[in-house]
């Protein structure tokens, strides 16, 4: 299935569909991924606004500036600028269980960003499926689904 199939899907079949996928390898870790948001109405309605409050204002996607760091992007005038430095972990999913990668901002990295860490599954050669976490009790359980399209 395409990630079309999933725009409008619920978040239990999202999780699912994750579940389904493949790690992306280092090289298709590589470039500028615009984001959207996938699943309910409400979630894809609530997605931009949501991480804007918690600080990522204008959220464009994510930038690979290696095979094992990243950035977010945000628009910024007539430009864009970088915010909130990750890196790339590999290790066990909080969400399935398998193998996987995470982007992780660190204890260093502000609040609420030191505690998200964002699960990436490969969709397709040019696609990933993000599912962000909040590491915190009762948080943790909880899972936000997104996509990643890389830009050329």
């Amino acid at each position: 299935m395409d990630s079309s199939t999933y725009h409008s899907a619920s978040l239990r079949h999202i999780k699912q569909w994750f579940s389904t996928l493949p790690i992306p390898n280092a090289e298709m870790r590589r470039g500028f991924f615009r984001a959207s948001f996938i699943g309910p109405f409400w979630y894809r309605w609530s997605g931009f606004p949501s991480v804007h409050i918690a600080g990522l204002r204008h959220w464009q996607g994510k930038k690979f500036l290696s095979p094992n760091t990243a950035t977010n992007i945000l628009r910024h005038g007539d430009g864009v600028v970088q915010a909130f430095a990750m890196t790339v972990e590999a290790g066990t999913s909080m969400i399935d269980g398998k193998q996987g990668v995470a982007l992780c901002y660190g204890a260093q990295g502000p609040r609420p960003w030191r505690w998200v860490r964002d699960e990436l599954r490969a969709v397709d050669e040019r696609t990933l499926l993000g599912m962000t976490l909040v590491d915190l009790p009762l948080l943790r359980h909880f899972y936000f689904p997104f996509l990643l399209v890389r830009e050329p």
